[in-house]
């Protein structure tokens, strides 16, 4: 049993640690709007006086803030600024290991290579920037590290491409031929476990389901699981869905280490999704 706080636990990280209470660890939870429940906290990341004592005496801090908006500001406040002094009081208190969720949006391929840990980091636009500016903050900290670059993440509430087949909007020919990467929620979380309660992690792991797809597979596959035409062919000048680029993610090392996907390609999870399914 470990004592853990999760900071800016929302959409992934209320899951993470519903799972890691459920597993037996003593869980707290730093958000800006605390939820009416015993060990969460009102906390606001840059500023350390609304740090709680639990932060300090936590013996794994997982870091799964988001920014607030799409601008630098908000980019620098949430993934360098507000990782450096949670990091700090982490590594001055008890903790013997820091966890920070990133994303795989550092990546800057676009040519449907294969992409793991050791593939260069060449973000294209301020916002992989920044969140390889924490990446590497992090990885000077004093204590043990662990980042996950996670893909598009998807799942209960995040269904856009559900909701795009059943508009019936077009889609490009480009768009549909480019290679996707993406990970369940409930994934993602799991994965939070597995790296709190490893004996050892390594300072980079990459967090995508086991196929990478084309867009235009996915979008057939929803299509006819709720017996609608797929979406017609668009303009290559209309919407791109995957700001991602054209690449494939591999997983191997967080699976080598025995990691295992509740939903290991898009046809569980969006199953699961269109069903309803809640987390396993």
């Amino acid at each position: 049993m470990a004592k853990v706080f999760v900071a800016g636990a929302g959409y992934v990280g209320m899951v993470a640690a519903a799972l890691l209470a459920r597993a037996g660890h003593v869980v707290d939870i730093g958000r800006r709007t605390p939820r009416d429940e015993p060990r969460s906290h009102a906390m606001d990341v840059l500023s350390p006086g609304t740090y709680p004592a639990s932060l300090r005496e936590a013996d794994c801090v997982v870091y799964c803030v988001s920014a607030d908006g799409f601008t630098e500001e908000a980019y620098r406040s949430a993934y360098v600024d507000g990782l450096a002094r949670v990091t700090a009081a982490a590594a001055g208190g008890a903790a013997s290991r820091v966890i920070f969720v990133s994303s795989t949006g550092v990546f800057g391929q676009d040519d449907g290579s294969v992409v793991d840990e050791a593939s260069p980091a060449v973000p294209r636009g301020f916002s992989g920037r920044l969140i390889l500016e924490g990446e590497a903050l992090l990885a000077r900290a004093p204590v043990e590290s662990a980042t996950i670059r996670f893909s598009g993440i998807y799942g209960p509430g995040r269904d856009r491409l559900v909701r795009m087949v059943r508009s019936g909007a077009p889609v490009s020919a480009k768009s549909r031929a480019a290679i996707t990467n993406r990970i369940h929620r409930d994934d993602c979380a799991r994965a939070l476990v597995h790296l709190v309660e490893s004996p050892t992690v390594q300072p980079l792991y990459l967090g995508s389901d086991e196929a990478p797809t084309p867009m235009g597979e996915i979008l057939a596959w929803i299509a006819d699981r709720l017996g609608l035409v797929p979406p017609p062919v668009g303009e290559d000048s209309s919407q791109v869905l995957q700001r991602g680029g054209n690449k494939r993610i591999s997983s191997a090392r967080l699976r080598g280490e025995g990691f295992r996907f509740l939903y290991p390609t898009y046809r569980e999870g969006f199953a699961a999704l269109l069903e309803g399914g809640e987390p396993g």
